[in-house]
């Protein structure tokens, strides 16, 4: 049951903002997932293997919603997203 009585759940990346993601999804980039740190250099690894670029970018911890706690701000806060794009899609700014 969430925090309203309601039996819906609460995800705690519901309104998480990514830091740059307006700019890079404007550059081209996809956002792929949100993970933690150590996770990041696999996905890398796997994307670049596929054929993507890759670009990471961290959370902005003053958009965690009212469904984060004081762990959730505390761990979440060294997530970072990871975005890729072909790399024959790279843009010239």
């Amino acid at each position: 049951m969430n925090p309203t009585g309601g039996s819906e759940p609460i995800y705690c990346s519901t309104g998480v903002q990514v830091l740059k993601a307006p700019t890079l999804e404007a550059e081209g980039w996809e956002q792929r997932t949100v993970t933690d740190p150590e996770r990041i250099t696999e996905l890398e690894d796997l994307y670049t293997s596929l054929g993507f670029d890759t670009t990471t970018t961290p959370l902005d911890p003053d958009s965690f919603g009212d469904a984060c706690t004081t762990c959730a701000v505390t761990a979440c806060s060294a997530y970072v997203a990871i975005f890729t794009r072909k790399k024959d899609a790279q843009t010239t700014v």
